[in-house]
Order: structure tokens, then sequence, then C-alpha cells
């Protein structure tokens, strides 16, 4: 019930300007963080709360032409710790929505999935409550995937929070159930951390996907080990810009020369899989559209038309769905833009007549 300028200040002005939150602010990555932890648990601790925040990531996903999307999320910390309860509440109102007569808004009827988050920050507890947030989180994807009503709603397991955060042997030891399971696995790495980080979640986690990879150039047999095992990468651009910083284009160059290149660029001529992600929409204020702007803003002469076309099908190509699935919904994708090329090549011909 704040006035909206009260909820603008508490959430983002307290940490501007966010850019480089690790290096310009004392509060670091948690700086990064505030408007997350001030929203997400609260606000999806309560039924009415869960069909709320459906309907508007429903619409949300409409908006922005999505035929897929891989959602987020942390469920044994909602509904007082009931994570199967809220699975199955978020599952039930996302299929309610897309029932009614919101989806006149969609353009295509999107697939929407969830990927469970851990917090390597929790495997620091030493074995306290918080691992058992870990130990939970694994448990409740390998039920999930054996329910009835959820089994293809929830398709993978994610390792997010801070990079600093230590335990990394104990992850492992909580991950060995799944594993055990096969399930399919994302972890985030090399954004804040050297290459290591990401040799880790790669030899160690068995991460199937690697959120950010920032620093893969660092380690040309490790990039060339992800190019040949086809290993996709999730860059999320404004996120980096505002967690690590990197260099803008020209006309801000006076504000961002001492800093990195963004290594989009690089990442893409070393012939890495690699796909561009919101990270988290409502922390960094970006959509999809948004990323794939910001990455040819930072990347040296943009990207081409052809180049963000073959990112999105790198997206289409590694998410989480059995292969059968994943082919279909490729060559449903395929066929718009095909469809899509013809209708504006005739429109361009008939304007040259």
């Amino acid at each position: 019930h704040l006035p909206p300028e009260i909820l603008e200040k508490h959430l983002y002005e307290v940490t501007q300007p966010r850019f480089a939150l690790l290096k310009t602010n004392t509060h670091g990555f948690s700086s990064y963080e505030r408007p997350g932890e001030m929203t997400g648990s609260a606000i999806l601790g309560r039924p009415e709360g869960i069909k709320k925040y459906a309907e508007k990531v429903y619409l949300q996903i409409c908006r922005q032409n999505l035929l897929y999307c891989e959602l987020r999320g942390s469920p044994v910390k909602y509904l007082a710790g009931d994570g199967m309860e809220f699975l199955r509440l978020f599952h039930a109102a996302l299929k309610e929505i897309a029932g009614r007569e919101e989806k006149k808004d969609c353009n295509y009827q999107p697939i929407i999935r969830f990927v469970v988050i851990t917090d390597r920050r929790d495997a620091a507890d030493c074995g306290g409550e918080n691992m058992d947030l870990i130990r939970k989180s694994v448990d409740l994807v390998i039920e999930a995937r054996k329910d009835p009503q959820l089994r293809n709603f929830v398709v993978g397991l994610d390792l997010a929070g801070d990079e600093l955060s230590r335990g990394l042997d104990r992850i492992k030891q909580l991950y060995e159930g799944a594993f055990a399971e096969c399930l399919p696995i994302t972890i985030h790495a090399g954004e804040t951390q050297p290459a290591e980080s990401i040799w880790n979640a790669a030899y160690r986690l068995h991460a199937d996907r690697i959120g950010h990879g920032l620093s893969l150039v660092e380690n040309q047999a490790l990039a060339a080990h992800f190019r040949d095992r086809n290993i996709c990468l999730e860059l999320c651009p404004t996120s980096n810009m505002e967690v690590v910083g990197f260099r803008g284009p020209e006309e801000s160059i006076g504000k961002t020369g001492n800093y990195d290149p963004y290594p989009l660029g690089e990442l893409w001529e070393l012939g890495l899989p690699l796909t561009l992600c919101t990270d988290n929409p409502g922390i960094s204020r970006t959509t999809l559209t948004g990323e794939y702007l910001e990455a040819s803003r930072l990347t040296p002469g943009g990207l081409s038309f052809w180049d963000a076309l073959a990112m999105m099908k790198q997206a289409f190509s590694h998410a989480f769905l059995p292969a059968g699935e994943r082919e279909g919904l490729i060559k449903h994708a395929d066929a718009i833009i095909y469809q899509k090329m013809l209708d504006k090549f005739a429109e361009e011909s008939a304007g040259k007549v």
C-alpha cells in the first residue's frame, strides 16, 4: 500500500547507480539482490499472492511473444516451506490463466516450465538449518518429477547465489540425489569469479548449462570442452553490468573506460553455444528484448540480425525438455520465423514494384 515513489526509493534508489555494484557499493552482491530480498519470498508466502503473481508473469510472457519460458524460484522458501503445495498452486494458476480470456493477449500459446533454485550461500551454513533448504530443494525436484501433475512442469535444478560463498564439497554431497536421478542442472558460475568456478560447475557438479560463464575466456581448454560438448552459456547483460560492470559504448566510455569489454563477442567467436536470459527481470527491470538490445549495445559493431536469431535458437536447443518435445518446439519456431521472413520479403518486393 506504499506510494510508488517510496517503493522505488527502497527497492532501487538506495543502491544507485546500479552499475558494478561489487566494486562500487559497500554491500556488494547483496545490494544487487536487495529488490528481490524485499519482495519475492514475502509475496509468494500466501496463496493469493501466488495466483496474482501467476497472472502477472503469464501476461508478461505473452506480451514478450515468448514461445517457451523457464521460470526459476525457491519453493521451499514460500508458503511456510511447503514447496510441493506452492508448485501445485502455481502450476494450477498458470493453467487456469492460459484457459481464460487473457490468452487473447498471446500471439502464441507459451510453454512454461519451472526450475528449482538452490542457493550456494546456504551451503556455507555448515550443517545448520540453511543446509536443509538445499537438501529439501533437491528432494522437491525429485518428488515433483514423479508427481503426475508436476512431472512435465518442473524440469531441472539451479544453483545460484554469491560465488564467493564456500561449501562446494557440501553442495556436491547434497546434489548426489540429483545426479542419481539424472536431473538437468544449470549452475551460476564465472560471473564474478575466475574460470575455476566454471570448471567446478562442469566437472564437480555436472552442469548441463552455465549461468553467465563470463570468465570462460580465461581457460581456452575449458572453452573448447564446452564447445565440443555443446554446454550452453546463459548470458544476462543487464545484470552483468549491474553486478560486475563492463565497458559501455562510445558515448559512455568516460564512465566505463577502465572496465573490461563485455566478453559476449569473444565467446561467440570461439563458437561456444550461448544465449541471452533476463536473470531476474524484477531486480533488473528488463525484458528478453531488452537483453538483446543491451547485448548489441555492449558488443563492438553490435549484434547482427542473424547473430540474434542464432542465439535465440540456442535457447530452444538447450531447453530442459525431452528431445522429442524440444525438436517439435524448434520446428514450430523455425516455421514462424520462416513465414515472417517470407512476409517481409513479399512486402519489400511489392514496394519495389
